[in-house]
């Protein structure tokens, strides 16, 4: 089975569609969560995420404030103003899916969570919170989003081991998902994958970031597709959403 894997979408509704288009050959998704918040349509997202075929998706932590079920307290003012938005647009169908998704969910070999173990919504942000989320799974593969950057580690032995490297538009270092990449399993090693964000890149690349899962041959593919994110920009100046999100899409920040 291949599996498209898409996180982080945050109502970008030409990101998504990019994405899709690209992943034509997937026969189920898994997502990941955020399908709302921040981006100007929340309902088209949301109905586009749940026809996809075979779906197996999270909640992150984006839905859950938009449904009042996460504390917009552990949101910045921006975040914040964008929550309370998404929440007003939603429609009654669309706000019971986002408030009925787990935290978490498995497939056989592979375990499915927004953002870290045992907490769904902290950040693998280092090896320290790596080495916490590998102790919480047994699977030999754990697929995490949140945190908008292509990256993932590596536990040998008991060891983990950052295998990424995050990047700069200005400088590619090795190791990085940055403009996208294969990770390969190896018997007797773990891993933790982080595809990136479709709607809101955080590292530097404004492309939408999203993965396959090859289950028969053991590997990720992260990819990286422009879209029309100038499009996105005008809908959301349409819609009034704080200026600084629009911009910072440009740059993949």
């Amino acid at each position: 089975m291949r599996y498209g894997i898409i996180s982080d979408i945050h109502g970008n509704l030409e990101a998504l569609e990019a994405a899709l288009a690209a992943l034509e050959g997937a026969e189920a998704f898994i997502c990941l969560g955020d399908i709302v918040g921040y981006g100007p349509n929340p309902n088209e997202c949301v109905a586009r995420v749940r026809e996809l075929p075979h779906l197996i998706c999270v909640a992150g932590n984006h839905d859950l404030a938009a449904v009042g079920a996460y504390d917009l307290e552990w949101f910045n003012s921006l975040a914040r103003e964008a929550a309370v938005w998404t929440g007003e647009q939603l429609e009654p169908a669309h706000f019971e899916y986002l408030r009925s998704l787990p935290l978490r969910a498995e497939l056989p070999g592979v375990t499915i969570v927004h953002g870290a173990l045992p907490k769904p919504m902290d950040y693998i942000l280092s090896s320290i919170e790596a080495r916490q989320t590998f102790a919480e799974f047994s699977t030999q593969l754990c697929l995490v989003g949140h945190t908008h950057v292509a990256e993932y580690w590596v536990q040998v032995e008991g060891q983990v081991r950052a295998a990424f490297a995050k990047a700069t538009a200005a400088k590619v270092e090795h190791g990085s998902l940055f403009s996208g990449g294969e990770v390969k399993f190896e018997p007797g090693k773990r891993y933790i994958v982080n595809c990136g964000g479709i709607g809101q890149p955080r590292d530097g690349n404004s492309q939408a970031a999203f993965g396959l899962y090859d289950e028969e041959a053991q590997l990720v593919r992260v990819r990286r597709v422009p879209y029309a994110l100038k499009e996105t920009q005008r809908k959301m100046r349409r819609a009034g959403l704080p200026e600084m999100l629009t911009l910072r899409l440009e740059h993949g920040r």
